[in-house]
């Protein structure tokens, strides 16, 4: 929303095309349903878009730059860079309450299910275990958090090119930390 604009004024904001039934220039975004409709006759010219905007309000430029979209930030220290969906071990839904007991044993399967397809091939289970060990290494050592990042970055460049072959995982992990902290 813009300074002074209320929630109807945003939903009737007018937008620079024509109707094809009735070459009307009246038309209005429905921010809520997602759809473009034509004022005089109703049709339904878009559907289904996205707002992009900010979902927050900003009330000068400098809190504006400050705000940003949320969401797990990317890390290399798992194997999907933390991307993934995760399915928690408790036994509550998403509102905190308890999962029925007649529904657990499904429940249980969707979670065994989803463990085993998170990491779908050899290459991606070997790296799944490399940067577990990373992780542990990294703090049996004290190591900070971005240090064991560039360790895995490290590690994930020697995939790329092919150096793990042949060698233990354990080794080019160690490598891999050793590298990362004479970096710093």
């Amino acid at each position: 929303l813009e300074f002074g604009e209320s929630m109807e004024q945003k939903d009737e904001k007018k937008v620079s095309k024509r109707c094809p039934e009735c070459n009307s220039e009246h038309l209005v975004r429905d921010y809520e349903r997602g759809e473009l409709i034509c004022n005089d006759c109703g049709m339904v010219l878009e559907d289904s878009f996205i707002d992009q905007g900010p979902e927050w309000r900003a009330f000068d430029s400098e809190q504006d730059d400050r705000r940003a979209r949320t969401g797990s930030p990317m890390t290399y220290l798992s194997h999907d860079k933390g991307l993934a969906t995760e399915i928690s071990w408790s036994n509550k839904d998403y509102y905190g309450k308890r999962i029925p007991h007649k529904n657990r044993a499904q429940i249980y399967r969707v979670r065994k299910w989803h463990q085993r397809i998170r990491v779908s091939n050899a290459a991606e289970r070997n790296l799944s275990l490399a940067l577990q060990m990373l992780n542990d290494n990294g703090a049996k050592l004290g190591i900070p958090k971005d240090i064991k990042e560039t360790a895995a970055l490290v590690y994930r460049k020697a995939v790329e090119k092919n150096l793990i072959r042949g060698r233990s995982i354990e080794s080019i992990v160690c490598a891999s930390i050793y590298a990362a902290c004479r970096m710093v």
